[in-house]
């Protein structure tokens, strides 16, 4: 269990009871006051409530029930943020190809030497089109498409190098990419360049400006679900991250 925060190292007294009420709410051991300042939390219209319309709310991070929701509201917000800035957005596809299916009553991917047969892993640009456009939820969160801007939002996934504060959940926004055109004249993102908001330590890498890192493309087998409800095994090349 995580009990040490890795990235606030200052904070307010309302920030120690938030603290101590989520510490509290793992034990179920709430107390009175923990009750009383999470009721105190609660958005609303009283003039006594915070409004999420408040600037500081903008581009906070929100989390949801639903992967579903996440991904709807992380579309709507990136195209926000793009008219609010007035960019325009550069999306970015994955190299998708299609991948060996596991064992329908197992789970698993098929063992021992292949047979040497022909297979065609090229995917059909229909259900190419298909593929990058389903929401991330269906795509064990690979996104097939992100669109991108400078200044843009955003959370790291993975704990990829902890010494180098790329961490889960580490908030940060978008500096620049290093990009080429794909098989369909797509562009590919190969590097995304994330400057972290407020890391636990200076971060300075060579070459690099402080507190910048790089995101890299990477290549893992994911199941894709289908609208049809049909699942695909593929094989998808993409840098993985969250964008608000």
């Amino acid at each position: 269990m995580l009990r040490k925060n890795m990235r606030q190292n200052t904070q307010s007294v309302e920030d120690a009871k938030l603290r101590t009420a989520l510490e509290n709410m793992r034990y179920a051991a709430c107390t009175v006051d923990d009750i009383i300042f999470l009721r105190s939390r609660v958005a609303g219209r009283r003039p006594n409530q915070p409004k999420l319309a408040d600037k500081h709310f903008r581009n906070v991070s929100i989390i949801t029930a639903l992967n579903s929701q996440k991904d709807r509201i992380n579309e709507l917000g990136s195209a926000r943020f793009a008219a609010d800035t007035g960019q325009t957005l550069t999306d970015f596809y994955s190299v998708d190809t299609l991948g060996v299916e596991c064992d329908p009553v197992t789970g698993k991917k098929p063992c021992g030497r292949p047979k040497k047969t022909a297979v065609c892993k090229t995917i059909s640009p229909k259900l190419q089109n298909l593929l990058w456009n389903l929401r991330h939820s269906a795509s064990d969160h690979v996104p097939g498409k992100l669109s991108l801007c400078i200044g843009m939002p955003v959370i790291i996934r993975n704990n990829d190098a902890t010494e180098l504060c790329i961490t889960k959940g580490q908030e940060g926004h978008v500096v620049g990419w290093d990009a080429k055109l794909g098989p369909s004249g797509q562009q590919i993102l190969e590097t995304l360049f994330v400057k972290l908001d407020r890391p636990a330590k200076t971060i300075k890498i060579e070459g690099l400006p402080e507190n910048v890192v790089p995101l890299v493309k990477n290549s893992r087998s994911i199941e894709c679900i289908c609208p049809s409800d049909v699942t695909l095994t593929i094989s998808r090349s993409q840098v993985k991250d969250s964008s608000i």
